[in-house]
């Protein structure tokens, strides 16, 4: 088969995560008191993309397995 890549994916998710946040706050930033109202899209993109961070292994738990990874990588060397 193939490699491991646990610590990439790790990456990716957290990356992918955190931009999803910060770009549907931004939205809700930029609209205002509408940004809340639950007939605006903005509102469920931030829904969403907050739970993004939850489910499948908390941002915290991404940034433990990223860690662990880096120091198995430094370890070998």
């Amino acid at each position: 088969m193939g490699e491991r890549r646990t610590g990439e994916a790790a990456m990716a998710k957290l990356a992918g995560s955190e931009a999803a946040t910060y770009c549907s706050h931004q939205a809700i930033q930029i609209l205002g008191g509408m940004g809340y109202v639950s007939s605006m899209p903005a509102e469920r993109y931030y829904r969403d993309a907050r739970i993004t961070e939850i489910y499948e292994g908390t941002s915290e738990i991404q940034k433990l397995v990223i860690a662990g990874c880096l120091l198995k990588e430094y370890q070998a060397v």
